[in-house]
């Protein structure tokens, strides 16, 4: 049997001495607001977000396996649509994202932009699905960190954009057909508006759990003509 002796000191006797604890400033991140400002939104951030590592979609009828659907390699293997031989994203959704981040001084998360043709059809292997306007970068899905329960307000911020403007592209409707989403769509001359709720809408691109909005472009003003495609032209507007 071991006896252990007790170490005694007075509560003014130190061994060692602490160190003055300094306040130290968080990082700051790339995503994060720096002096009061966002990182723009540019055609970067429309990329398509396809991953070869995502398990195949399997569509399963009366039990039996009818399809499979493999995502692609993402944008290191495509480039985003082509106009003129160069990348491009129909302007007036990058235009609407930085008025949207410059009047809440928050960041927009852009959570499905571009789609190539594997990953949309990865996604949604419908009929409709291959008609979807993110296979010409002119529809975009995102939410705004900070405001994501408050989707309402970011679609009147979309719609204050356009106050100025003439009456055609000033005046806002709401859809009265039937669409995807529970919520009757807004639209003007040059944009369709679509709220999804926190059960609507979740696909690959779309897994967080937050309402979010869509943007589709229904007018491009530059060729003063309506924003139509086949499937077929989406094909022509990769370069690999």
């Amino acid at each position: 049997m071991y006896l252990s002796e007790y170490i005694v000191r007075m509560h003014h006797e130190y061994c060692l001495q602490a160190p003055v604890q300094e306040m130290q400033q968080a990082p700051v991140y790339p995503w994060q607001p720096q002096g009061g400002q966002v990182k723009a939104i540019t055609k970067e951030y429309f990329r398509c977000k396809g991953a070869s590592h995502n398990p195949p979609n399997i569509i399963v009828k009366d039990g039996k396996e009818v399809a499979r659907f493999y995502d692609c390699s993402g944008s290191d293997r495509h480039s985003l649509p082509l106009q003129d031989d160069k990348e491009f994203v129909y302007p007036i959704l990058i235009d609407l994202l930085n008025h949207i981040q410059k009047t809440t001084q928050k960041n927009v998360h852009v959570t499905s932009g571009h789609r190539c043709i594997a990953h949309q059809a990865f996604m949604d292997p419908s009929a409709k699905g291959s008609s979807s306007k993110h296979l010409i970068a002119a529809e975009v899905d995102f939410y705004v960190q900070g405001l994501e329960e408050q989707p309402l307000k970011i679609i009147q911020i979309i719609m204050d954009y356009y106050k100025d403007e003439a009456k055609e592209y000033k005046t806002f409707q709401r859809f009265d057909k039937e669409t995807d989403v529970t919520t009757a769509p807004w639209l003007n001359k040059e944009i369709f508006i679509k709220l999804y709720k926190k059960r609507e809408g979740r696909n690959f691109d779309n897994r967080h759990p937050y309402p979010y909005i869509s943007i589709q472009v229904r007018f491009d003003r530059q060729k003063n003509e309506r924003v139509t495609f086949s499937p077929d032209q989406a094909h022509r507007l990769l370069r690999k």
